[in-house]
Parts: C-alpha cells; structure tokens; sequence
C-alpha cells in the first residue's frame, strides 16, 4: 500500500507550484490594474462630470496604460475626437433618409458642428498639446463643447444622450489641460 503522507506532500508540492505561478500573479496584475484605475479615478475625480469622465476613460483600453495626467489627456483627446467623428457620421446618416427641409437643416448645424469640433481637434488642439501649449489646446478643444451646445439648440431630438456624454467629457477634457496648465505655470 503506497504511504498517504508521500501522496498529500506531492499534492501539496503542486498547489505551491500552481499558487506561486497563477495566483500570485494574477495579484500582481490586480495591483496593477488597481493604480491604473487610480490615476483614472483621481483624475476625473477633479473635473465636472466625473461620473463621464470615469466611464469614457474606463471603457477604453487606452486609458490604462496612461502613467500620468498628461497621457491620460492625451488619450482623452483622442477619445473626444473620436466621438465627435462617430456623432457626425450618425447625423451624416440620418440627413440621407430625411425629407423635411426644416429638420435637415437642424441635422445640418449639427453635422458642421461636430466636423468644426473634429477639425478643431485634430488640426490645432492635438499639435498644441504636443508642444506643451496646454492654453491654447483648452481653446481648440472648446469648440466640442460650443459644437454640442450648436447642435443641442437646434431642438433636434437625436442622439441626446451621445451629444451630452461628449459635452459633458469636453468640459473634463477641459479640466485635465487646466490642471496641466496650471502646474506648468507654478
């Protein structure tokens, strides 16, 4: 008959090997992700809208690999940019099936709004950034917020939701480049 107590250190061998190799870690990793959150929670924490903030940022993967605010704006740039591309495209779409003159005026405004935003973005606020003038990336990025209030305004009730995440995450955006901004400055 084999010995109990030479089957159960063999067992008891292996769960060590497995603990130390996989949920150790996976620790690690959890740590890890937990200060990558962090940054991101502390962040938004600050700005207006930090329950925007916090599912943007957190919905992109990007946003985990930010090790400072700067990255973290940067992306954030990026993201906005990207919305307001998916919101014109959207308009783009409906003005193609719409018949009334009036409402594909409206659609219209907003499409124009969210291409100046993207333009606005893309053109001068991102190169503004990379230059470390944070001023002047505040003001280009604005006209997002300026785009989603034109749109807004028009009494259009389409995307309503979409148009005040990404009004709502300008104005965070806005807040990470005064922070930036303001510590350059001390």
């Amino acid at each position: 008959m084999a010995n109990p107590t030479c089957f159960y250190f063999h067992f008891l061998m292996l769960y060590v090997v497995v603990h130390v190799l996989f949920v150790d870690q996976n620790t690690v990793t959890a740590t890890s992700n937990n200060e990558e959150v962090s940054l991101i929670k502390k962040s938004c924490n600050g700005t207006k809208f930090p329950d925007t903030c916090l599912s943007v940022l957190e919905a992109d993967s990007r946003s985990r690999s930010a090790t400072d605010l700067k990255s973290l704006t940067r992306i954030s740039m990026d993201i906005l940019y990207e919305e307001a591309v998916g919101l014109k495209s959207l308009f783009i779409k409906v003005k193609e099936n719409v018949t009334d003159p009036d409402l594909k005026k409206k659609v219209s405004v907003c499409i124009d709004a969210f291409e100046f935003c993207n333009h606005n973005v893309k053109t001068f606020g991102i190169p503004d950034f990379e230059k470390g003038d944070y001023f002047h990336a505040n003001a280009d990025i604005g006209f997002c917020q300026d785009g989603a209030i034109d749109c807004t305004d028009t009494g259009i009730n389409m995307f309503n939701r979409e148009i005040e995440t990404l009004a709502n995450f300008t104005l965070d955006v806005l807040d990470f480049l005064n922070t930036l901004d303001s510590g350059k400055n001390m």
